[in-house]
């Protein structure tokens, strides 16, 4: 089985090449960065042939080419700018970025003729602001953005549609909520949480300082290892044209989860407010349903939050423990 992996550097793409490992068939994987390559090796990896292309996805023929050079049965579209806090910053680079990159992959495969499957991976932000009566989220819901990030997100979704209902491509696209695990950028609110405190611990302090955003906000997180095998089963066995949350059906406010790490570490957190983590336009609750993805595939999500902070809290002491000693 051949799979095209953009964004191979991403700590999702990582978590996904891991899961094909233990899986009983064997994998033909060709993972594509622009500028930094991964920092893990094929060697890593059982039972999958891996292989990096560094290739800029915004040279359609050179996107083309290497699509048409690997002749995949699945594509994986990971590679994208994936930080609403960044599309306030710079709201048109990341919109005509994000952009630019789907359409040459769309039309590579649409002028290739190609039969391969895409999953195109989105982002709950697509839904805007829903009031809380009426969660859990549904595919069905209008969606509505309130951030350029989640408005090119809905661009996306919206190419997927017109691209399988008028050329034929095989593409499946999901609405994933916020994920987490190890490896993941530190600017994302749970790895800036788990960075601070496991610099601090190994530190050796017992009473922390945590600089934080709005903490009364409400998301769905889901762990990577989840999410990754949620992918893989879609590409197995989603439906054509067909959109898929990606989520754990619960809701935790972000300062319960800094309750949940004082639980796991002992040590008392103490919270300070820097405004400039708020964000211009803020949905305050996010909760999804994965009942369509349930009914198309049977996955559900397994690793609970207590397992997922444990895990991502001992990862980043890990990481401070090399950088003391170093």
């Amino acid at each position: 089985m051949r799979i095209y992996i953009t964004g191979i550097a991403g700590f999702v793409a990582r978590h996904f090449v891991e899961m094909l490992s233990t899986a009983d068939d064997t994998f033909q994987v060709l993972g594509i960065y622009n500028s930094t390559p991964p920092n893990f090796t094929a060697e890593n990896f059982s039972n999958v042939k891996l292989e990096f292309l560094q290739c800029d996805l915004r040279n359609k023929e050179a996107v083309k080419r290497s699509i048409k050079d690997f002749r995949p049965h699945y594509i994986l579209h990971l590679a994208s700018k994936s930080s609403v806090a960044y599309s306030w910053q710079k709201p048109g680079e990341l919109v005509l970025e994000n952009s630019e990159i789907f359409i040459n992959i769309l039309e590579s495969l649409r002028e290739l003729k190609s039969k391969c499957r895409m999953l195109s991976v989105g982002s709950a932000e697509e839904y805007g602001i829903i009031a809380g009566k009426s969660l859990p989220l549904k595919e069905t819901y209008r969606t509505n953005p309130v951030s350029p990030y989640g408005a090119a997100r809905v661009l996306q979704n919206n190419l997927v549609n017109i691209y399988s209902t008028n050329y034929g491509l095989d593409l499946i696209h999901t609405r994933s909520f916020n994920h987490i695990g190890a490896f993941q950028n530190k600017n994302f609110v749970i790895g800036s949480f788990v960075n601070q405190i496991s610099e601090q611990l190994e530190e050796g302090k017992k009473d922390l300082t945590l600089i934080v955003g709005d903490i009364e906000v409400i998301r769905d997180f889901t762990d990577v290892r989840d999410v990754v095998r949620a992918y893989y089963d879609l590409l197995q066995f989603g439906h054509t044209g067909e959109t898929y949350n990606v989520c754990s059906g619960k809701g935790y406010k972000l300062k319960n989860i800094i309750r949940i790490f004082e639980n796991i570490t002992g040590a008392s957190i103490t919270t300070v407010t820097n405004k400039n983590n708020f964000r211009p336009s803020e949905n305050k609750e996010i909760v999804g349903s994965y009942e369509k993805l349930h009914e198309a595939t049977g996955w559900e999500p397994k690793i609970s939050m207590e397992k997922t902070l444990t895990d991502l809290l001992e990862y980043w002491r890990v990481y401070h423990r090399y950088n003391l000693q170093n």
